[in-house]
């Protein structure tokens, strides 16, 4: 999960060598990029993709229907992850998980 949490610097050297436009941008992709990792660890393969949309995360399946949406405690996802980064995948993990282990997101 370390890799996932970049600090101040790491956003904006991002966003200095043209990667991304904004350091927002830079944190909505982070935050899709652990939540298909954990999607892809669970289900051992990419059936769902991981898209952020306002203050909600959807999880799309292959049919690119919306299975899933996991609401953000702040106004966004990426307020909550620049108010506390960590705090913000571990509590997408652990929702994740949960929904998988439930069969709330299944193939």
């Amino acid at each position: 999960m370390d890799d996932f949490i970049l600090s101040p610097d790491a956003l904006a050297e991002l966003v200095k060598v043209g990667r991304y436009k904004t350091e927002d941008e830079v944190i909505k992709h982070t935050i899709q990029d652990w939540v298909q990792f954990l999607l892809d660890e669970g289900f051992e393969g990419s059936y769902f993709q991981a898209k952020i949309t306002g203050p909600d995360l959807g999880i799309i399946n292959t049919t690119r229907t919306v299975v899933a949406t996991l609401h953000s405690q702040g106004e966004s996802y990426v307020a909550d992850y620049r108010t506390d980064a960590r705090a913000t995948l571990l509590r997408l993990q652990h929702q994740l998980r949960d929904m998988i282990s439930h069969h709330e997101i299944d193939i």
